[in-house]
């Protein structure tokens, strides 16, 4: 079983031309680092402002899902009306659980039940208001998996830019004097927009779907 991610960016028409051009850095930065912590994961940024991941291990993906979600609303975008929902909500993502037929990053070839169904469920998603991020896999988690997901994305959709990035860097596992070191602010900053992002319910349904075994699945 492989999980795969099909997302993309909310609202990517509000950014400027130079904006839009730091989300793809970001993102490819982020892919590298990816590719080097998780083993066999793959990642591409489509048609400008569309994400599709390949993660060979499934209880990886809500943490790599939730590190692009942080990574995108971290982001010093400029600020404006037009680009409210961009920097709220980040980007809209599908995790699906599946075989995949073939992963061939040589050829640029992502085909399988499991892009299909990412796929398949980013299209059917609806306005952003009502969740940013899904999942979909067979058997008796999915409704509990999907609880998970809502949870958390409704928490992190009220994040600020600021307590995204502690979140993103928690992530990451990085404990709050490293952080406070990395972003030049105190550890006790760190730690009051740790608690306002409310990382403690983050941190468990992390734990929560982390633990399943999903080779039984």
């Amino acid at each position: 079983m492989y999980a795969t991610l099909s997302a993309d960016l909310v609202s990517s028409t509000s950014l400027s031309i130079s904006e839009v051009i730091l989300v793809k850095q970001k993102m490819e930065d982020l892919f590298t680092m990816f590719s080097r912590k998780y083993f066999g994961f793959w990642g591409r940024v489509v048609r400008g402002d569309s994400i599709e991941c390949v993660i060979p291990d499934p209880k990886d993906a809500l943490r790599i899902a939730l590190l692009i979600k942080m990574a995108l609303k971290s982001l010093d975008i400029n600020p404006g009306d037009s680009k409210k929902l961009f920097q709220t909500y980040g980007a809209r993502m599908v995790i699906g659980m599946g075989e995949m037929r073939i992963v061939d990053k040589i050829e640029g070839v992502m085909d399988g039940e499991s892009i299909y169904i990412s796929g398949r469920g980013l299209d059917e998603m609806g306005s952003p208001a009502r969740g940013t991020l899904k999942i979909a896999s067979k058997g008796d988690m999915q409704e509990s998996l999907q609880a998970v997901c809502v949870l958390v994305d409704a928490i992190l959709n009220n994040a600020t830019q600021r307590q995204s990035e502690v979140v993103y860097y928690k992530l990451l596992n990085k404990n709050e004097q490293e952080i406070a070191d990395i972003l030049k602010i105190k550890q006790s900053g760190v730690n009051q927009r740790s608690t306002g992002a409310q990382w403690y319910a983050i941190d468990a349904a992390l734990k929560f779907y982390e633990q399943i075994n999903w080779t039984k699945r």
